[in-house]
């Protein structure tokens, strides 16, 4: 298990890269957006969204990839690995290839079902060849990035992500101002994810000295170890997508190719503040499984209590600020037009995040230890009742149903299932593991809340600068609840910091004297 320092690390780095993609992305949206229209860009949301439906074909690979190399790699079974990341390489090429069949299959269904204007038509086909092409050789390669994973070098995958969204944005920035179109951004994407490709494959042989790729075909016993790990992860994942991605596709489907600019605008944001939270997810997953090995039980429960309440005090206060300022955010970044659809599309998904949230932690845990069955079964049934209901509901209330199709089958889920069956895991009561995980890290964000609701009421800015002005002053109250919720916790950690100062002071004029 890795050290406090080495989790840190871990954590901090995944944030960086993370800083950058948000950072790039938040700057380029808006240029985007208005450099391609409402039309072009809703298409090429929509070939993203095709794309992520495509990543199930994963089957969850790369995550079993992950945990095999680790345990091999740890073992000295360098063979073993070998035909892990082997049978996975060559199980995902075969199925690259057949992404680049469907790309072609594809565009003729979307002209169909979103109703895409002749002059369009022939940029459509294109950009979704070619996104295809840029799909099969990530789904291929990116077998390399989960060996890096598995070797905890967060260093070197963070790296390359970071030189990846600088040249993605570089071309982006570059083609759109040069008059280029989405059939050019599919291009560079190609580029940009065959270099990133390269990067991943060369780093992970070179850090990994005795791994070998074999060429040969993956044997039986391989493959049915890697598929008893990844079946119900792929479940998950395919629920996943339907919840997250299927938005857009109703929306095109039963609204409009434009509409979904709107949409997206909204969900943008909400997955920006997921993927902050995220940053920890790999690192709980790897603690979980750790001290289950060890019996570790009672740290175990503590890692869920201390988990939960720090993915909370992370996220919570950004779904508060996004509720109560997403509105003006929306018209300061993007554009005043889209301020009120999209703001209002965005407070009601905040409130199937925040529930996410609160059982982020719950969900890597349960993973790490091998106890996801039930809730890729549960991920069906939410996934399912969220298609439904989008369906129906958009049909009654326009862009805001499927916003509520969303929402009412994840609080369902996040309320009803996973403070039981986290407890029952863990051996703890229910009650206890709400009031200490989730009432105490709500009451702390709660000031913070009242203040956001105050400042959209009265203090209204102007532009982004004091946007974020406005949210930095107004975090001074979530310390303020945090300090109130949570005094034993913060007196231990300055009571650690004093101690960890004073014995370093003390070590240091201890030398200073023997010097003298």
């Amino acid at each position: 298990m890795q050290k406090g320092h080495g989790i840190g690390r871990s954590v901090a780095l995944n944030w960086i890269a993370l800083v950058v993609s948000i950072g790039v992305a938040f700057f380029l949206s808006p240029f985007v957006v208005h450099r391609l229209g409402n039309v072009a860009y809703g298409i090429w949301t929509l070939v993203n969204s095709m794309n992520a439906y495509m990543g199930l074909l994963d089957l969850g690979m790369r995550g079993a990839v992950t945990r095999f190399v680790s345990r091999y790699h740890s073992q000295d079974e360098h063979l073993q690995s070998s035909r892990a990341v082997s049978a996975a390489f060559w199980l995902r090429a075969g199925i690259g290839l057949i992404v680049v069949t469907c790309a072609l299959v594809l565009p003729s269904i979307a002209i169909s079902m979103f109703q895409i204007s002749g002059e369009m038509q022939m940029a459509t086909r294109w950009t979704f060849g070619v996104a295809g092409i840029s799909f099969a050789v990530t789904l291929a390669f990116g077998v390399f990035g989960g060996v890096l994973a598995a070797l905890q070098r967060f260093d070197l995958l963070s790296g390359v992500g970071i030189v990846q969204t600088a040249l993605r944005a570089a071309g982006v920035v570059w083609l759109l101002k040069s008059g280029h179109g989405i059939v050019s951004l599919a291009v560079w994407e190609l580029i940009v994810v065959v270099i990133a490709n390269i990067a991943l494959t060369t780093l992970s042989l070179r850090v990994y000295r005795e791994l070998q790729l074999l060429f040969r075909p993956p044997d039986s016993a391989t493959l049915r170890q890697l598929w008893g790990f990844s079946s119900y992860l792929l479940l998950v994942n395919v629920c996943g997508q339907i919840i997250y991605y299927t938005d857009n596709v109703v929306v095109g489907a039963f609204v409009s190719a434009g509409a979904v600019t709107f949409f997206t605008i909204a969900g943008g944001l909400i997955e920006y503040a997921r993927r902050v939270v995220a940053a920890l997810g790999g690192i709980l997953f790897s603690l979980a499984s750790s001290l289950d090995a060890q019996g570790q039980h009672t740290e175990l429960r503590r890692l869920v209590i201390q988990g939960t309440r720090a993915t909370l005090l992370v996220g919570l206060p950004i779904q508060v600020a996004l509720f109560f300022g997403g509105h003006t955010f929306i018209g300061l970044w993007v554009g005043p037009e889209y301020a009120s659809i999209s703001g209002r599309i965005l407070q009601i998904l905040v409130v199937a995040q925040a529930l996410a949230v609160a059982n982020y932690t719950s969900f890597n845990v349960v993973c790490g230890l091998g106890k996801h069955k039930p809730v890729a079964l549960m991920g069906l049934a939410e996934a399912a009742a969220n298609l439904l209901l989008s369906i129906v509901l958009v049909r009654q209330i326009g862009l805001e149903g499927v916003a509520w199709g969303t929402v009412i089958p994840s609080m369902a889920i996040h309320l009803l299932f996973w403070p039981k069956y986290i407890c029952k895991i863990i051996e703890m009561p229910v009650r206890d593991y709400v009031w200490n995980a989730w009432m105490r890290s709500a009451l702390a964000v709660a000031p913070f809340g009242f203040a956001c609701y105050l400042a959209d009421r009265f203090w209204v800015p102007v532009s982004l600068l004091y946007f974020f002005i406005h949210i930095a002053v107004l975090c001074s109250t979530l310390l303020v609840g945090i300090l109130v919720s949570f005094p034993d916790e913060v007196y231990k950690q300055v009571r650690r910091r004093q101690s960890s100062f004073g014995g370093s002071l003390g070590v240091t004029l201890g030398l200073v004297k023997r010097a003298e």
